[in-house]
């Protein structure tokens, strides 16, 4: 999986990483399977998304935070189909009563263009229906477009003198399948993409533009979707041969062409769909690594914002056990470093930034400070995956969440082994629409008390989403405490 991607990284660079803080694992108690008390809560979705700064603001103007999953189909059909084993029945049923309300949908570029410049159009048809599906269930989407290795693009993406270089990864760097970033082929088809080098000999269309009209194909086919929260360019790309500039300081001759390819996928997108939202993602070392110099939004304007991924150790492995202090020490400075940057890279292009990955572990070192972070900066994130990890993973993600505020989020956390959960925000009385709270039935096996001030509780006991109304028409600080019965 993607993630995998910045773990090999990690090992490669933890040399020049700086250890700031520490982190020790949030202690937690086993999940029910369900809950035979708290009902599932009904779908509260009011679309179109937009963006106000850092801010998701939906149809009712109320202040949305996503908690959400990734699923990406990496063989045939490349699509999460809707079955009982992907997106569709009993698996569908589970995420919506855990709570979640987004899915990062993996779109596979080599699907969406299997030529230069010809799109198929029944691909991305398929990946609308889907899209409807998911709004149907009160899903966000995101669109996002995902490679690994290089795995995804399309043939026409690699020149042929890239392809007739080695694939393997150079002799000792034994770190897993995402050692194959480091071999000669790699290196070379990234340098080529962000060069936007020819498809072909004497054509005029670079890779980045042929890639920037599929892109804008499923844009525009998405325009009017009211589920779809944007397009995510393309899923961790590789710095290439600057691998080691990037990584020991900086390496602004990457951003800046960064820049100019994100640029002209952008550009793409807002000529048939100017309201879409698009996500950028620096080179893969960002955030956690390295810092950027990448700049946004340039000539291109209208919405977008700041895609990144945090993972440390034990990804794609690890135990469902407390992590050694060390190991919770060096990760804790690593996540807070990496929150760090891309809240200040989300400042200065003056957008939202986007947690979309993290989390690929059975160890849970890789989610206690995430979402963490992630609640205390008010930040929506997607974890990689849910429902094959065991309790000390899910008992994190599982977590009560407000999905949509009437007004100003100002705090939120929760315990995962008390079952406490907070909630504090600024009323705005403009906003008819109610305070939506999800309450996962698996994280309150017996149900639970609510309890608020300066507001009043709508909805009825137990229910899976607990909607909240400020006392009169004023501004006011409401505050929000849930506990297990």
């Amino acid at each position: 999986m993607a993630g995998r991607t910045t773990a090999a990284i990690t090992g490669m660079l933890l040399c020049v990483s700086v250890i700031v803080a520490a982190c020790s694992p949030t202690p937690t108690v086993p999940l029910a399977p369900d809950s035979p008390v708290v009902d599932a809560p009904a779908p509260d979705l009011l679309g179109p998304i937009r963006l106000e700064g850092s801010r998701f603001v939906d149809a009712a103007g109320r202040d949305v935070i996503i908690h959400g999953l990734n699923s990406v189909e990496k063989s045939p059909p490349f699509l999460s189909e809707l079955t009982p084993t992907e997106l569709g029945g009993a698996e569908l049923d589970r995420i919506t009563r855990d709570g979640f309300n987004g899915i990062r949908l993996g779109v596979w570029p080599a699907a969406v263009m299997p030529s230069p410049g010809v799109v198929d159009h029944e691909y991305v048809d398929r990946v609308r229906s889907v899209v409807d599906a998911l709004g149907e269930r009160g899903l966000w989407v995101l669109l996002d477009f995902h490679q690994d290795v290089f795995w995804g693009m399309p043939t026409w993406a690699t020149s042929p003198g890239a392809a007739a270089l080695s694939a393997d990864p150079p002799a000792g760097l034994d770190i897993g399948w995402a050692a194959a970033y480091a071999a000669p082929r790699s290196n070379r088809q990234w340098d080529e993409w962000w060069a936007n080098a020819r498809t072909s000999p004497g054509s005029d269309l670079g890779v980045v533009d042929a890639y920037a009209v599929g892109v804008a194909a499923v844009a525009a086919r998405h325009a009017d979707a009211p589920n779809v929260i944007g397009v995510e360019v393309i899923n961790e790309p590789y710095p290439g041969s600057a691998l080691l500039a990037c990584g020991l300081s900086n390496c602004p001759d990457l951003d800046a062409a960064a820049t100019r390819a994100n640029t002209i996928v952008t550009e793409a997108v807002r000529a048939v769909a100017p309201d879409m939202p698009v996500w950028w993602t620096p080179q893969a070392l960002f955030p956690i690594y390295s810092d950027t110099t990448m700049a946004r939004p340039g000539p291109t304007g209208g919405p977008g914002g700041l895609s990144f991924h945090t993972y440390c150790l034990y990804t794609d492995g690890g135990t469902p056990e407390a992590p050694p202090p060390a190991a919770s020490a060096l990760c804790g400075g690593v996540f807070e470093q990496a929150f760090d940057r891309a809240e200040r890279l989300a400042g200065r292009w003056q957008g939202p930034a986007m947690l979309t990955e993290f989390g690929a572990s059975a160890s849970p070192l890789n989610v206690t400070a995430p979402v963490r972070l992630a609640d205390e900066r008010l930040l929506s994130w997607f974890h990689w995956e849910s429902g094959r990890y065991p309790d000390v993973v899910e008992s994190q993600i599982v977590r009560p969440s407000a999905q949509a505020t009437a007004g100003t989020p100002l705090s939120q956390s929760f315990d995962p082994a008390s079952g406490v959960y907070r909630f504090t925000y600024r009323s705005d009385p403009g906003i008819t629409a109610p305070t939506s709270i999800v309450v996962p039935g698996r994280a309150y096996p017996g149900g639970y008390e609510v309890e608020v001030v300066g507001g009043t509780v709508t909805s009825p006991p137990d229910a899976g989403r607990v909607l909240v109304e400020a006392d009169g028409s004023v501004e006011r600080t409401v505050e929000v405490l849930l506990r297990r019965r």
